[in-house]
């Protein structure tokens, strides 16, 4: 159970191989034995079961006094496979997006109050405007965090924008809250976003919605462009190839597909 990496919480980690332990068994198992399985004092394990059993990671049952994953691992657990079946479905018409513009196509997905890169490809064009995997951004800037704030329900979408503390980036960043109301209903209204730099100069960005089979905004899909490949004809091209490729990837992922 040592472990000498000095970024390695310790605690935290006996918690975990409590976790560990308790997924390989079928049935409740009492803290004596999981004590005894990973040569931890009982005392230490019973704590972390009741610190787990309080938040739900686990389920306790009285007339065994033995312990159980708890459904929140369920939970967990579907919400990982969600994102990797996004992942997977969106991977070909990311490529496709990114071939058809010359420019590089983006998967965001909502994390707590924030957008985050999840997937990325680059187009043929030498010059590319990328953003890293993992990136993460604030909901009132670029194409597809505006997506992800502006389909989220009335109740949660005024308690965030309650909550932003503003940070202009440019001249073109919004920093008001009602002026973000006002664009998120356009983007309502017209079904997609556009960021003309109001993250970065000279760096310019259409996204669209991506739904689940639900008709829940679970991504937006994003292309980004520099200013130098920049028009009002491109802009227009862009939103449509945009916009088709975020109702393609909703029908993959079992969004009924619209009938003109």
């Amino acid at each position: 159970m040592e472990n000498h990496d000095p970024y390695v919480i310790d605690i935290v980690d006996v918690a975990l191989e409590v976790i560990d332990c308790l997924n390989d068994y079928t049935k409740f198992y009492r803290a004596s034995d999981i004590a005894h399985k990973l040569g931890v004092n009982r005392s230490r394990i019973f704590r972390i079961l009741k610190t787990l059993s309080a938040r739900g990671y686990v389920d306790y049952d009285p007339d065994t006094q033995g312990y159980h994953l708890g459904v929140k691992f369920l939970h967990i657990g579907e919400n990982v496979r969600e994102r990797l079946d996004l992942r997977r479905e969106a991977e070909p018409i990311l490529v496709e997006l990114a071939h058809q513009t010359g420019d590089s196509a983006h998967l965001l997905i909502l994390q707590g109050e924030r957008a985050v890169t999840i997937d990325r490809r680059q187009g043929g064009n030498r010059l590319q405007v990328a953003s890293p995997i993992g990136q993460s951004l604030p909901l009132y800037v670029g194409a597809s965090p505006k997506i992800l704030l502006a389909y989220l329900p009335e109740t949660e979408r005024e308690r965030i924008i309650k909550s932003i503390n503003f940070e202009s980036f440019t001249e073109n960043t919004i920093t008001d809250s009602n002026k973000l109301r006002k664009c998120i209903e356009k983007i309502r209204q017209q079904g997609y976003a556009v960021d003309e730099e109001d993250y970065e100069q000279d760096v310019y960005a259409i996204g669209a919605p991506v739904r689940d089979d639900g008709g829940r905004v679970i991504a937006g899909i994003t292309i980004t462009t520099p200013g130098s490949r920049y028009s009002s004809k491109r802009r227009k091209e862009l939103i449509t190839l945009v916009i088709n490729a975020g109702q393609r990837l909703s029908e993959k992922l079992g969004y009924p597909m619209k009938v003109n």
